[in-house]
């Protein structure tokens, strides 16, 4: 992957990256490869990082956090911390506000001036959305990156403002599981024995926590790898939906233009003019 970050700087500590200025923010997307380990490090803009695949353990604040996809963590600027990455690599979509802009961010400063830890299927989708604007890379990129950033930091500040009840561990594993699976014909049984759960208990507890059902959820991690695959290659549109899990490229294209607004074939034009 290479650097298009319009002049922006960059200094994540991954070596492979894109990054977007927009006003008052940079917006940076991150590949780190498996098992790379990054020493105490910090930052001179804080940090608000979602992970979108993958995962990474974030010592942070003298405390050790698991990141699987859909977790969000603030890093303070300045504030050391080491990062351990996954046997699956970690893929972050990272906003950074730019201090100098007090006034914008005064609003978010409850949560920007601490280090946190959650996880939220929402920002999760939102972060993807994200990425997809650096995908489109046009003209209007910064504008529509900008409002999805003050979409996310507000509803963060929302969540940090009314407390939030963290996920049992086990469901996590669950999610985690998914991840890694998700191309598979994957059961709720088969996910409930591995974490150790009545396959009842972790479809209503998975529900309430990501707003979604398993399947639904599943669907979604399939649409999304294979709209990132019909930008970086080009590989055939039946090809890319037997890949993705989906039976045919009629039942593919039903869903994924219900999910993106397009059509396969179209979203491949479009993100790639």
């Amino acid at each position: 992957m290479t650097n298009a970050s319009r002049d922006v700087p960059v200094t994540m500590g991954s070596p492979s990256f894109r990054s977007l200025g927009v006003d008052g923010f940079i917006v940076v997307e991150a590949w780190f490869p498996a098992k790379e380990v990054l020493a105490d490090h910090t930052h001179d803009r804080a940090c608000v990082a979602v992970m979108l695949d993958g995962s990474f353990d974030l010592h942070l604040t003298g405390k050790a956090f698991h990141c699987p996809p859909a977790s969000i963590f603030t890093e303070p600027a300045g504030e050391p911390h080491a990062n351990y990455i996954g046997s699956a690599g970690a893929h972050v979509v990272v906003v950074q506000p730019d201090p100098a802009r007090a006034e914008l961010l005064r609003p978010f400063a409850g949560f920007l001036d601490q280090a946190t830890y959650r996880t939220h299927a929402g920002m999760a989708d939102r972060a993807l959305r994200l990425a997809r604007e650096l995908d489109a890379a046009d003209d209007l990129s910064p504008l529509a990156a900008e409002g999805i950033v003050l979409e996310m930091l507000s509803t963060l500040a929302r969540v940090q403002a009314e407390g939030v009840r963290h996920p049992p561990p086990w469901l996590l594993q669950a999610q985690e599981m998914l991840h890694a699976q998700f191309t598979e014909g994957i059961r709720t049984a088969e996910v409930a024995d591995a974490v150790g759960v009545h396959p009842a208990h972790l479809a209503r507890v998975f529900r309430n926590h990501f707003k979604l059902s398993m399947g639904s959820y599943v669907r979604g991690l399939r649409l999304d790898w294979a709209a990132r695959e019909l930008i970086r290659s080009n590989t055939s549109l039946s090809a890319v939906a037997l890949a993705a899990g989906f039976a045919d490229q009629s039942h593919f294209t039903r869903f994924f233009k219900r999910h993106t607004g397009l059509t396969p074939y179209g979203y491949r034009q479009a993100m790639r003019q």
